[in-house]
């Protein structure tokens, strides 16, 4: 957990990238008319995404490069798929400097209706996500932060880290070689699987159920129902003040 204790530490939410010698400032108009779910791609950029307020919707984002010829790697686009918005970032094609480093990227900075369905996938950028009515999450080697989120959590960590509070349900596809760190779950949990990477799970109002524990580590704290897990490999569950019944592998 020594990586997202200094992810926390580097600011109020993520570090973003600060090297920006050349800037340009780009956006998407978007039509939400008969929309229910949004789903947004990032690749190595930033994503700040939060719920739209009286002045109502905007996407917004400033490109950064090393040199302005760069620009042109970088789209930002947007398209239907029934009632779903799609919208993906990317950066096409990548330049080699010799002895000067070259970097272009998207800096994003989105404000959306806070009732509607959103799915995020990062690659090895940062993402930062609050006060939205569900989430669903698919994390590369990136990094993402999400906080305050009324419904279902749904995520899966590849290498990256992500470090999650205050929401409603958790449901946890897998966790690769990457860290989940999760504080405050008023419902239920759901880990299906656990490879090398660590998982922390602290302040749960409902059960904890885990699947699968290959050489990672499981943490469980303060969970009000029981903590069940069905099979661990060469890793370790830590359990701790657990208010319904612990079932751990050996206890079958």
């Amino acid at each position: 957990m020594k990586k997202l204790l200094l992810l926390a530490l580097l600011s109020p939410g993520l570090a973003w990238a600060s090297d920006c010698e050349h800037s340009q400032d780009r956006s998407l108009e978007l039509d939400l008319a008969g929309v229910r779910a949004v789903r947004i791609e990032i690749g190595a950029g930033n994503l700040r995404l939060a719920p739209s307020g009286p002045t109502g919707a905007r996407f917004g984002a400033r490109a950064c490069a090393s040199s302005p010829e760069l620009f042109g790697q970088l789209t930002l686009e947007q398209r239907r798929d029934g009632d779903r918005l799609v919208i993906v970032a990317r950066r096409e094609g990548y330049s080699i400097g010799w002895n000067i480093p070259k970097y272009a990227y998207l800096d994003i900075d989105a404000q959306l209706p806070a009732d509607l369905a959103y799915e995020v996938k990062v690659g090895s950028g940062d993402a930062e996500v609050s006060n939205l009515r569900t989430l669903r999450a698919d994390v590369g080697s990136g990094d993402l932060d999400v906080r305050g989120i009324a419904g279902l959590f749904e995520v899966e960590v590849g290498s990256g880290d992500v470090i999650a509070a205050d929401v409603g349900e958790l449901r946890v596809s897998s966790v690769g070689s990457g860290d989940l760190e999760v504080a405050g779950v008023r419902g239920n949990v759901m880990v299906h699987d656990i490879g090398s990477g660590d998982v922390d799970l602290r302040r749960v109002g409902g059960n904890v159920e885990i699947a699968s524990i290959g050489s990672g580590d499981a943490d469980v704290d303060e969970v009000t129902g029981d903590l069940r897990v069905v099979e661990v490999g060469s890793g370790d569950v830590s359990p701790s003040r657990i208010g319904g019944r612990t079932q751990l592998p050996a206890d079958d």
